[in-house]
C-alpha cells in the first residue's frame, strides 16, 4: 500500500518535470536559431543564401561563354564564328577574336577589350537569376514576420587574378519589433585561373595580327599549370584551346590571319 504523502510527493515530481520540459520548449522556439546559427541560414545569413542560390548559375554561365570564345549566345548571322563540329561533339560555334577574310592580310582584333567583354557577358546572363534569388529570399524573410527592405545597387563581374568576383552591390535591412539587422556583404567568388588565360589569349591575339602564327610552347614554358593547344583547320583558321591544368577550365577561340607567304620563315624565329 502506498502512503499518500509519499502518492503527493510523486505527483509534484511530476508536475515540475512537465513544467521544465514546457520551458525548455519555450527557450528553443525563442533561441533556438541564434544557439545554432547553421540551421536558419536563409534568415539568419543572407549572404550564404545568395552564395548558394547563384553559385552554380554562375559556374555554368562563365563555362558557356569561355567555351565559346568569350559570348554566352551564339547567332553565326549577326557575328563571326566557327562552326567547331571536327573537335567539339557538341558543335559549339566559337567565336572568332581575330579575323581576316582575305588571304595574306593580318587578321583585325574582333574584341580589343576581351575581359572587359567576359565580364558583361556573364552578368546580362545571370541578372535574370539575381533578381529572382532576391525575390525568393525577401518572400522567405516576409514568411517569418520581417519587415523587409532592400535596395539594390548595379551588380558587377570582375575577373581578377585567381577569382572571378560577383558582387550584388545590395542592401538588406531586417526588421521585426526592436530588432534590426542590416547586411551589404552579397559576393559570390569563384576560385578561377581565367584572368591569366585571358592575359595569354590576348598575346596570342597580338602575335597573329602581327605575325600570321604564334608559338604555343612559349606560353607553356612560362607557366606549366598552363596547356596551349593551336589546331589548324582549313582556309587558315586555326582554333586554339588553353586549358588550366588545375582548375580545369577551358577557354578557346578561333582566328583567321594571313597565311605565311614562301620563305616568311617560323614563327619561332621572331622569339
Amino acid at each position: 500500500m502506498i502512503k499518500r504523502g509519499k502518492k503527493k510527493g510523486q505527483v509534484t515530481i511530476f508536475i515540475i518535470i512537465a513544467i521544465l520540459i514546457v520551458a525548455l520548449g519555450i527557450l528553443i522556439y525563442l533561441y533556438y536559431p541564434k544557439l545554432f546559427p547553421g540551421t536558419g541560414t536563409e534568415t539568419k545569413n543572407p549572404a550564404a543564401y545568395m552564395q548558394e542560390c547563384m553559385q552554380r548559375e554562375i559556374e555554368d554561365t562563365t563555362q558557356t561563354v569561355i567555351i565559346q570564345g568569350g559570348n554566352y549566345t551564339v547567332n553565326p548571322n549577326a557575328g563571326i564564328f566557327y562552326k567547331n563540329a571536327e573537335s567539339d561533339p557538341d558543335g559549339h560555334y566559337i567565336r572568332y577574336l581575330c579575323y581576316s577574310g582575305e588571304d595574306f592580310t593580318p587578321c583585325i582584333n574582333q574584341e580589343p577589350f576581351l575581359t572587359e567583354h567576359i565580364e558583361s557577358e556573364i552578368l546580362n546572363t545571370i541578372k535574370p537569376s539575381i533578381e529572382n534569388c532576391f525575390t525568393l529570399m525577401v518572400e522567405s524573410y516576409e514568411k517569418k514576420g520581417y519587415d523587409v527592405n532592400l535596395q539594390h545597387g548595379n551588380s558587377t563581374v570582375s575577373i581578377i587574378p585567381e577569382v572571378i568576383s560577383t558582387d550584388f552591390n545590395t542592401t538588406l535591412t531586417l526588421t521585426k519589433g526592436d530588432e534590426v539587422q542590416t547586411y551589404k556583404k552579397f559576393q559570390v567568388n569563384l576560385d578561377s585561373n581565367l584572368y591569366d588565360m585571358l592575359e595569354v589569349a590576348k598575346n596570342i591575339i597580338i602575335w597573329e595580327i602581327n605575325v600570321g602564327d604564334s608559338a604555343t610552347e612559349a606560353y607553356m614554358y612560362d607557366n606549366p599549370a598552363l596547356k596551349v593547344e593551336k589546331h589548324r583547320k582549313d582556309n587558315d583558321v586555326k582554333v586554339y584551346v588553353l586549358t588550366d591544368r588545375d582548375t580545369r577550365e577551358v577557354f578557346q577561340f578561333a582566328s583567321r590571319s594571313f597565311a605565311n607567304p614562301a620563305g616568311f620563315g617560323n614563327v619561332n624565329e621572331y622569339l
